[in-house]
């Protein structure tokens, strides 16, 4: 076992107080001080040691320290990237976020808008279908009384057409008196808005024709003037 430089240094001057006692009196202060100088030398290196060990004690807890230092500095530091990371990340999901609902209240507002519009297209429509009923109503009504007065048209008319068939029998006669009275012939397709035709002079033996505008002469003078050419 190993033993500690103080109870060395206490052995031997033990040992050497035990020496002294049997040497001669006169080398007795000598060695005592050579003793004492032992001891301050063996004191001085025990405490150089234990400073020795004091040192590397205090430099393996400031390496210790330093190390846990860094290690939490570095751990500081991861946790500051990643809280960044993680602030960036939501905030980068928040702008998203706001710009989706952005998006999707336009969208709202588009299709409400086009809901509005539709809403009053179809009372616009509404307004005109009961519009076209009234008056889909109102030619009804319209129709069935153009309809009565239409068959009332009708009825006058066949009552004169058959007035003027019972008549044509007598306005032929007639017509034919005439022609033989006056000797004209009548050209029909000149029109109604002119008077045409020949007249025959049977004493002469001559065919005169005639040609009067109606607008330009009234009854009076129209008949004079047929006279006129009858008689030559």
């Amino acid at each position: 076992m190993k033993q500690h430089p103080r109870a060395a240094s206490t052995n031997i001057m033990n040992s050497s107080s035990n020496t002294t006692t049997t040497t001669a009196s006169n080398n007795n202060g000598d060695e005592y001080d050579d003793w004492l100088d032992l001891d301050a030398k063996m004191s001085s290196i025990l405490h150089t040691q234990k400073s020795q060990q004091a040192t590397t004690t205090t430099k393996t807890l400031a390496a210790r320290s330093t190390t846990l230092l860094t290690t939490l500095h570095n751990h500081h530091s991861r946790l500051l990237a990643d809280s960044s990371n993680i602030q960036s990340t939501l905030t980068n999901s928040i702008h998203k976020e706001k710009q989706a609902l952005h998006n999707e209240s336009q969208e709202l507002s588009t299709q409400l808008s086009a809901v509005q519009e539709l809403q009053s297209t179809m009372e616009q429509l509404l307004r005109s279908n009961s519009e076209i009923h009234t008056q889909l109503a109102t030619c009804a009504s319209n129709i069935h009384g153009c309809q009565l007065e239409a068959k009332e048209e009708i009825s006058t008319i066949q009552t004169i057409e058959a007035r003027h068939m019972k008549n044509i029998p007598k306005i032929k006669h007639e017509l034919t008196l005439h022609a033989m009275m006056t000797n004209i012939k009548w050209d029909y397709s000149c029109g109604p808005e002119k008077l045409r035709g020949e007249v025959s002079l049977n004493k002469r033996g001559v065919l005169r024709e005639f040609e009067i505008e109606k607008e330009e002469q009234g009854e009076v003078e129209i008949a004079e003037r047929l006279w006129g050419i009858i008689e030559g």
